[in-house]
This record gives C-alpha cells, structure tokens and sequence, in this order.
C-alpha cells in the first residue's frame, strides 16, 4: 500500500456525465474505466425507451461515494479514483455513471472497479425512472435486476397508488 494519499474525485452531475479523465500518477501502471450507458431497449408494453430519469439524495450519496472510494482505494492500492453518476434525464448511448481506477498493477484495477460499481448499485440512494414511447416504469433496486422488476409508475409508492390493501 503506498503511504501517499490517494486522488479521489467524487460527483453527481446534471444530465450525461462527462468522459473527461483525470491526470493519474506515475507509479501506476493500469487504469480501468467502466462507463455504464443507457441501453436502447424495447418494452412489450410501453414501446421504445426515450430516457432514463435518476432522482438522487445527493448529500447522502456524496458522502457514501467518498467513503467507498477510500475504502477501495486502500484495499486495493488505488492511487487514483474517479467516481461521477448523472442526476436528471440520461437519453440512449448517454452514460449515466463513469468510474476510473489507477492502481500500480492491471488485476486491482479491474477488481477495485467492479467492486466500486457494485458497491455504487447496492448502497447509494439513487433510483431510476424509465421513460418510454407511451408510459413509464421505475427498477425497484438498482442492482442484479431484470426487466421483470419493472414496475407501472402508477404502482410506486411516491405515485400515490390506492393498491396498498
């Protein structure tokens, strides 16, 4: 493990994130992106995807995003990381959320990146609207889902559905 403190980046961005990368340092010798993009997809009932839409508890997410990124900066020997997911409407090809791994070896890069998405889809308070040609859905959970988690938008709780027994 280096002594050095790592650079950690953290963000919650309006719209796409940016691509843009950081200047890492010298001693490493392996960087990982992951940037996750909103797929084109089509619903059978709803038609094509026109946008994803994250609402997000900002405070809360930033503070959770550092934590993690100096938790696997030091279980991995990361130098450098860069952590940035989108708020508000991410149309198809756009990325939603981009991580960036710099460790002084290739395997905890690419470990040290997964384990940050991973992380990022089961902790942080960050839920994503579907909107389609002709309505809308919300994926319960982020993370490990399928389209059969899919739910009517009339069905959320924050939508006020009488479906509650």
């Amino acid at each position: 493990m280096s002594a050095m403190q790592p650079e950690i980046q953290i963000a919650i961005g309006d719209g796409p994130v940016s691509m843009d990368t950081m200047n890492w340092p010298g001693d490493c010798g392996a960087e990982c992106i992951f940037v996750g993009r909103t797929r084109d997809e089509v619903h059978p009932k709803y038609g094509k995807l026109i946008r994803l839409s994250y609402e997000v508890y900002e405070p809360m997410s930033l503070k959770l995003m550092q934590t993690m990124c100096e938790e696997i900066a030091k279980q991995f020997d990361a130098r450098a990381i860069r952590m940035i997911h989108s708020k508000g409407d991410v149309a198809p090809g756009e990325g939603s959320v981009v991580i960036q791994v710099a460790t002084p070896h290739r395997s905890e890069s690419f470990t040290a990146c997964k384990a940050l998405i991973d992380r990022l889809k089961h902790e942080l308070p960050i839920w994503k609207r579907e909107i389609w040609e002709s309505g809308e859905t919300y994926v319960e959970g982020c993370c490990a889902h399928h389209p059969d988690d899919r739910k009517d938008i009339s069905e959320h709780p924050s939508q006020g559905s009488q479906n509650h027994g």
